[in-house]
């Protein structure tokens, strides 16, 4: 006998083909598993629809073909995830569910319903729910940091306490929505509907709302340091309390408005129109309001340390007491207005209009007066 031929006891390899599809293999879902792991796409299709038999195990089994390299076990595969297991998905993770998602983007048209659903408490962090109706869904206290929303519906939802935080938003409908105490720091909002939504103590930090709808909405408290609010819509909104410093509010229009002692240092309002506003004692210093229209506006006892007032037209209003010092006025419009008691120390009033402005016991001490125009 050769030395290479096996002996009677000794083990030999079978055949290295798959089985063909229709073969005898490992019932139950050890089967399925089993079948799933052939190289056969057809195999992998066939298992598939079996694992609809074992629906825990099933979809567990069907995870693991959403990274399959045929496009037809990918989609059977993600159609295999109706609401409550794309709700039981979310809870497995983001990696896994963003798979699934993409999945369900390209091969099944996106649609995403979770309506209503209680997803407190997840961590959602970079999850991908675009283009998704989650109306009247809880998210209370989630993690979704940098999460995909945008273009969504959350009407009425529950995103009280959850971290948002450069989240993208953009065109979303979050009308009525309860974001009590929500971090949305950096968040994209931009063209955002929050129309009487919640915002009581919510932490706005550098976020994008430009152009978002503001109407009505409670912002009571809200920290908005340093976010871009310019042209958005703030009829009827409620800022008691809120900090405004570094804001941009370009080319917005809120006349009439009380910012009675607000926070506005370092905010840019060039080219806004805020005529008939109080900002009486309110900080505006180092803020830009370049070419703003400030007619008739209240800004007694006001600070305007080392602010830009450039062109900034206050025919008629009162600057009583107000704190002007090292701020740059050229060109500003004084007409009528009420300067009495106003600290002008080192500011640049150069080609100012002060005609007929009360001057009484202003000072003027080393600031720039070139050109002004007095009568």
């Amino acid at each position: 006998m050769s030395a290479h031929e096996p002996t009677q006891y000794d083990a030999i390899l079978g055949g290295k083909n798959p089985p063909p599809i229709n073969a005898a293999v490992l019932g139950g879902i050890a089967g399925v598993k089993q079948r799933l792991a052939s190289p056969l796409a057809e195999a992998r299709l066939a298992a598939l629809s079996d694992a609809f038999n074992y629906p825990e195990a099933g979809l567990e089994a069907a995870i693991t073909v959403f990274d399959d390299a045929d496009e037809r076990v990918r989609a059977a595969a993600a159609a295999m995830f109706c609401r409550e297991e794309q709700i039981s998905l979310l809870e497995k993770g983001t990696t896994i569910w963003n798979k699934w998602r993409v999945q369900n983007l390209l091969l099944l048209g996106g649609f995403l319903d979770l309506s209503w659903a209680n997803l407190s408490g997840y961590n959602l962090s970079r999850a991908n729910l675009r283009e998704s109706n989650l109306a009247g869904a809880s998210f209370e206290g989630c993690n979704l940091q940098n999460a995909k929303i945008f273009q969504s519906n959350l009407e009425v939802s529950n995103l009280k306490n959850a971290d948002l935080s450069r989240a993208n938003l953009n065109r979303s409908n979050l009308s009525g929505a309860d974001l009590q105490g929500a971090n949305l720091s950096q968040a994209n909002l931009r063209l955002v509907n929050l129309r009487e939504a919640n915002l009581c103590q919510t932490i706005l930090k550098k976020a994008k709302l430009g152009g978002a709808d503001l109407s009505g909405a409670d912002l009571t408290g809200a920290d908005l340091t340093g976010a871009d609010l310019s042209l958005a819509n703030l009829e009827g909104a409620k800022l008691t309390g809120a900090n405004l410093a570094g804001i941009k509010l370009i080319r917005s229009n809120l006349n009439g408005w009380n910012f009675k002692g607000f926070v506005f240092a370092g905010a840019n309002l060039r080219w806004s129109t805020f005529a008939g506003a109080c900002f009486a004692g309110a900080n505006l210093r180092g803020a830009n309001l370049e070419k703003t229209d400030l007619t008739n506006a209240d800004f007694s006892q006001a600070d305007f340390t080392g602010a830009n007032l450039c062109d900034a037209d206050f025919n008629k209003a009162n600057l009583a007491g107000a704190n002007l010092s090292g701020a740059i006025a050229k060109r500003a419009n004084f007409l009528k207005a009420n300067l009495s008691g106003a600290n002008f120390t080192q500011a640049n009033l150069s080609g100012a209009i002060l005609k007929k402005a009360n001057i009484d016991g202003v000072i003027f001490d080393r600031a720039n007066l070139w050109r002004c125009a007095w009568r």
